[in-house]
């Protein structure tokens, strides 16, 4: 299981947090060793929430209110933030989106991170255990960790899934028009027949955008020759496609896809055109 969750884990520091805390664990001189591998496993759940959900993104929320004394976001209130981001209850309900199943795995996800927190008590009970009740307890928080891990990711990726599906190939390629200055060294003049979407898929959703990676071509008509000569004939027109990668960021909106949106600069990748010409 320990692969497992160091597979699931994504961070450098949280890796290196879970080897220290199964070294911890299995330090069979310390008394406390127990102990220490429970704290620092409740602490690694922690950061991997902390770090799916920052502050400032959960407080600039439209959904966020404060609860906690001291105004910071509460557990669920970061739980939701790592699933659906700056998306409210109401614009998934107006999707068709199953809220309700959705808020009661924000309260199961959080009771497995409240149940982390129990193991982390010294008393007699869990004071110098002896190597088959550690290995007992340790399993447990083990199974816990990597249920609350687990779980988390996945219903981003379902509700990522979710939005994909009411994106139309259509509205990206009709996005899909800009400036595309490396075309531009191939030939004097080009136009763009048309744009063709390969793939997409919702990379994340913040507190306030929701970001599509896109992968698809661009079709162009190449001309080539002065004006004079493409009056007399002599020109010459070339059809080529290029492919090309962005992002669109979708602005959280009452309707998604929403129209206001903004595409990140791109170029096209025009290799394949110097890699025909070098093997002539």
């Amino acid at each position: 299981m320990n692969k497992q969750i160091k597979e699931i884990l994504e961070s450098e520091f949280e890796k290196e947090l879970f080897e220290s805390a199964v070294y911890n664990l299995n330090n069979i001189d310390n008394k406390l060793r127990y102990n220490n591998f429970a704290y620092s496993i409740r602490e690694l759940s922690r950061h991997f929430l902390h770090r799916l959900s920052p502050d400032e993104n959960v407080k600039a929320c439209i959904w966020f209110k404060k609860i906690s004394e001291n105004g910071k976001p509460t557990r669920t209130q970061r739980i939701k933030y790592a699933i659906q981001g700056g998306l409210t209850d109401k614009i998934l309900k107006e999707l068709d989106f199953d809220t309700v199943e959705l808020n009661d795995e924000i309260t199961s996800i959080k009771k497995t991170i409240d149940s982390l927190s129990k193991y982390t008590h010294i008393n007699e009970n869990t004071f110098n255990l002896e190597g088959g009740q550690v290995e007992e307890k340790a399993n447990k928080v083990f199974e816990e960790l990597k249920t609350f891990v687990e779980r988390i990711i996945l219903y981003r990726k379902s509700l990522a899934n979710f939005l994909d599906g009411l994106v139309e190939e259509h509205m990206l390629e009709e996005v899909i028009f800009n400036s595309y200055e490396n075309v531009g060294m191939l030939a004097r003049r080009y136009s763009v027949d048309h744009s063709e979407i390969n793939e997409y898929n919702i990379v994340e959703i913040t507190n306030d955008s929701i970001i599509v990676d896109v992968y698809g071509e661009i079709h162009f008509n190449l001309e080539y020759g002065s004006n004079k000569e493409r009056r007399e004939g002599d020109g010459l027109d070339i059809s080529k496609s290029f492919s090309f990668q962005t992002k669109i960021r979708y602005e959280i909106d009452e309707s998604f896809p929403s129209d206001k949106f903004e595409v990140d600069d791109f170029g096209v990748n025009t290799d394949s055109w110097y890699g025909e010409i070098g093997d002539e």
